[in-house]
């Protein structure tokens, strides 16, 4: 490969912002599970603000990956949209204006309603706006998140999702999301 292939190849990358932002994801976890394996415990005192950074950037990045997929398909199905205004109503009254195809993020307001895990990803990120998110439980060792990031009160002895293994599946469900929406968007094209 060249390097004029390469430079081709990195281009494309960083401008699909959506598959950037994944990629992001996958080093805040990357980074996150160093830090595990280098201190032991991501609630040690060694590992705790590297742990929280990485969670927070996690978080954001996620959230934004949504936020570009929802740009990508205003600008793809010329919604017309002002990019300070695409959000997912918008988006939803314009494809339904636009094409009548409304279930082309059924699966994405499905993962957002309340209790789901899109949902609980948003709302671990707004309580991360005022609290920390590594809670440690005194049943067990390790690092878990808010059992209920809505409230101000959580019961760390109540936790059930460890820190690691949720935020892989929440990647792996947030990736599946988006390939399943561009699919269907691609469709309509």
């Amino acid at each position: 490969m060249t390097l004029s292939d390469n430079n081709e190849r990195l281009s494309k990358f960083l401008l699909d912002r959506v598959r950037f932002k994944l990629f992001a994801c996958q080093q805040h976890l990357r980074n996150l599970k160093n830090i595990e394996s280098k201190t032991g415990d991501l609630a040690s005192i060694d590992a705790r603000l590297g742990a929280e950074i990485e969670i927070d950037c996690f978080l954001s990045q996620m959230i934004g990956s949504v936020d570009s997929l929802l740009v990508e398909l205003n600008d793809k199905l010329e919604l017309g949209i002002p990019n300070d205004n695409v959000e997912m109503g918008a988006i939803k009254s314009g494809i339904l204006s636009k094409t009548k195809k409304i279930e082309l993020l059924e699966d994405l307001d499905n993962a957002s309603r309340d209790n789901n895990w899109y949902w609980f990803i948003r709302q671990l990120r707004n309580y991360s706006h005022s609290r920390y998110l590594i809670l440690t439980s005194t049943n067990c060792r390790g690092a878990y998140l808010p059992d209920n990031p809505t409230s101000r009160v959580n019961n760390p002895d109540r936790m059930n999702m460890e820190l690691i293994p949720y935020l892989e599946k929440s990647l792996t469900q947030l990736k599946k999301l988006i390939e399943n929406i561009r699919k269907r968007a691609d469709l309509i094209l």
